[in-house]
């Protein structure tokens, strides 16, 4: 996979991810867990909901590993930009 930040919508992402966690931006790289970050699911939902605002798109819910969705900032990122692309085709 390329990387994701090489993408211009990932820094909106990030942005949005960010406000809604609380966690400072610069944080947030893609090998970085969610759960290093100290984000809750709550807190990560209510970011998935912002961005799907932003973008007009909807989500899908990946099938979760304990209780966790998305293990990485890179594998939300690769996730968010695929839905992305997949609605733009």
């Amino acid at each position: 996979m390329t990387n994701p930040l090489a993408d211009p919508r990932s820094q909106m992402i990030l942005d949005i991810v960010a406000k809604e966690t609380g966690v400072d931006r610069h944080a947030l790289v893609p090998e970085a867990t969610v759960e290093q970050l100290g984000i809750a699911s709550l807190d990560l939902t209510q970011a998935l909901f912002e961005i799907e605002t932003k973008f007009d798109v909807e989500i899908p819910v990946l099938p979760t590993t304990a209780g966790q969705e998305f293990v990485s900032i890179g594998a939300l990122l690769a996730h968010v930009l695929a839905t992305l692309d997949k609605q733009a085709a």
